[in-house]
């Protein structure tokens, strides 16, 4: 018997008798009490870099890029504001760019109140206001790098991101991932997904190339990541020199969400937790895609999410097609932004069926080539009969190691 979680609260229990369970614990990386004064004691004690306090100037225009994916978002950005008090910052000279919006702003901005913080400012990322984005300069291939104005125009820019491993044949993210391209315009962070997404090592390396020239333009010096624990908690908080940030992050990461399945499964069942923020098609995507590390030839893939949002884009090629290479060659050459997902499921589609638990329409997940699963009962029926499962908790963040096919 085993059971997993999926969802924000949901949990189903299945009859399984060889299976292999993939999860994050907390056992040997605790999950931090208090992650907001864990981002205090990481900027006034930096990892090759001077306090927080010394990096900054009085009357220094000060902007926050916070990416996407944060957990305990809220928590951590009060954290980093406390920390630019504790520095002497003004309140009116710190702007927090936002990636993606609070779960709860209003509660945020009650926050900012009780620390006298009013005046921060708060603003949210458009990366269709081509008025709010601003040319940095021009990056090694001759091409205009265009970033958010606010943290363009800052005196110092603070980013601060999630940690998380890519997947793949990468086995880091760049140390100014959680910079560029989310907080450039569309076109950008369409095509530099699309290329992060390729094989190749020429165009891999492109691509970290030019998310690192980024921050070199942007002229950042310090980052803060936060690594991800089990259950939606924070296992560290990592600032200082970009170069130490990730390189201290990645390491703890790795230990954290790199899991070894021992044996490929028959069926891989990937669940995603969370709120609404984590039940999206990039998560769907990369749950795909951590299953299809460990699934063996033909096998079939089970993701167990909540994910409402309707299909658009170039997920749609994906409605009624009869040949999912001839989808693949297609979105090969588009560079929007649901082009990546995709292209993932369209490739998992193509080597065996993909069942999908979630709160679309049966109807929708029909259409998109996938078979819809409606409760445990199904979920156990589709598992008889296996030689072997693989359940895989926090698929949007677990890493599978990948298993060599030849070995089978």
């Amino acid at each position: 018997m085993v059971t997993f979680r999926f969802g924000l609260a949901a949990q189903c229990e299945l009859p399984l008798e060889d299976y292999t369970l993939l999860s994050a614990t907390s056992d040997e990386h605790p999950l931090l009490a208090d992650p907001a004064a864990a981002v205090c004691n990481a900027l006034a004690a930096p990892r090759g870099f001077p306090p927080l306090a010394a990096a900054t100037a009085p009357g220094d225009v000060t902007a926050i890029a916070f990416a996407a994916g944060i957990p305990q978002a809220n928590t951590i950005l009060r954290g980093v504001v406390e920390a630019m008090l504790e520095a002497g910052v003004s309140p009116a000279m710190i702007t927090i760019v936002l990636a993606e919006r609070l779960e709860d702003q209003a509660a945020f901005e009650q926050e900012l109140a009780a620390m006298k913080a009013e005046a921060v400012t708060i603003q949210l990322h458009d990366p269709d206001d081509e008025q709010g984005i601003a040319m940095v300069g021009v990056n090694s291939a001759k091409e205009p790098l265009r970033l958010n104005r606010t943290l363009a125009e800052a005196d110092f820019v603070l980013p601060v991101s999630a940690q998380r491993l890519p997947g793949g044949t990468r086995r880091d993210e760049s140390k100014f991932a959680g910079l560029f391209p989310q907080f450039s315009n569309r076109e950008t962070a369409a095509r530099v997904r699309t290329e992060a997404g390729s094989e190749s090592p020429k165009v891999q390396k492109r691509n970290r190339t030019e998310v690192d020239e980024a921050g070199w333009l942007l002229g950042v010096q310090m980052t803060v990541s936060v690594v991800p624990g089990a259950d939606g908690g924070v296992a560290a908080v990592i600032a200082g020199d970009p170069d130490e940030v990730v390189r201290t992050g990645s390491e703890l990461t790795h230990e954290i969400w790199e899991k070894t399945a021992g044996e490929p499964g028959d069926l891989v069942i990937a669940a995603i937790t969370g709120d609404e923020r984590e039940q999206t098609w990039d998560n769907l995507a990369r749950a795909v895609s951590a299953a299809s590390a460990v699934v063996t030839p033909g096998g079939a893939i089970a993701v167990c999410c909540e994910l409402n949002e309707q299909p658009r884009g170039p997920l749609n090629r994906l409605k009624d097609a009869f040949d999912f290479g001839e989808v693949q060659r297609e979105l090969a050459r588009d560079e929007s932004t649901e082009a990546h997902p995709a292209m993932v499921l369209a490739k998992a589609l193509e080597e065996g069926p993909v069942y999908l638990r979630s709160n679309l329409p049966s109807e929708v997940v029909e259409s998109l080539g996938m078979t819809p699963i409606e409760s445990d009962g199904e979920l156990a029926r589709l598992a008889a009969g296996r030689n072997h499962c693989i359940v895989i908790e926090e698929a949007q963040r677990l890493v599978p190691l990948p298993i060599v096919r030849d070995e089978w």
